[in-house]
């Protein structure tokens, strides 16, 4: 999904037109990777998922943000969550003040899940992250590992992918593969 960068200055943004082709020309895998995303960046801003996504795509299909020819369109809507969810947050914070210095006492860190400590949601996050670029070639796999991570069972993601029961496992021993070769000793803890 990337579009070459001409040369002419005025095509250095794809037209509304071409961004509303691309926006319908998401796979499912691709929707999953960017729904993934979106849930990274709930706990930046009150608003879900589906919301910051949906967000994204409105923004960029009314010509709010002009898309770069040379920026991939998934990376594109991504970092226009990430800025979206970050400007929701600075007008949280000019509403709300803390009650003190304390980190504890700020209600927009209070916003996240209390009982996930932070150093272990990054370092799961970054080691997801890894996983997921270890297989950005493979798509099919990528739609299994999102898949799986929204808790989709066998029979859903196959029915989401349009693939049969052979299809299936043969993605899934693709993914195992790539995994035992990657970490032949298992898992860094």
């Amino acid at each position: 999904m990337l579009v070459e960068l001409s040369t002419e200055p005025e095509d250095e943004y794809l037209t509304n037109f071409e961004v509303i082709n691309l926006i319908k020309g998401l796979s499912p895998a691709n929707i999953l990777r960017l729904g993934q995303i979106a849930k990274k960046y709930e706990c930046r801003s009150l608003m879900d998922a589906d919301e910051i996504l949906n967000e994204a795509i409105v923004v960029t299909a009314s010509e709010q943000r002009k898309v770069p020819r040379n920026v991939p369109f998934v990376a594109f809507l991504a970092e226009t969550m990430k800025s979206i969810t970050s400007n929701e947050a600075r007008k949280i914070r000019k509403k709300v003040t803390p009650i003190d210095d304390d980190p504890e006492n700020d209600p927009i860190l209070n916003i996240a899940d209390k009982n996930i400590h932070i150093e272990y949601e990054v370092a799961a996050n970054q080691e997801i992250e890894h996983i997921y670029e270890l297989f950005k070639s493979d798509e099919d796999v990528t739609l299994l590992l999102m898949a799986k991570d929204d808790g989709l069972s066998p029979d859903e993601i196959c029915e989401m992918g349009n693939w049969d029961r052979t299809k299936y496992n043969s993605v899934q021993k693709r993914l195992r593969r790539g995994l035992n070769q990657r970490f032949p000793n298992g898992r860094e803890t």
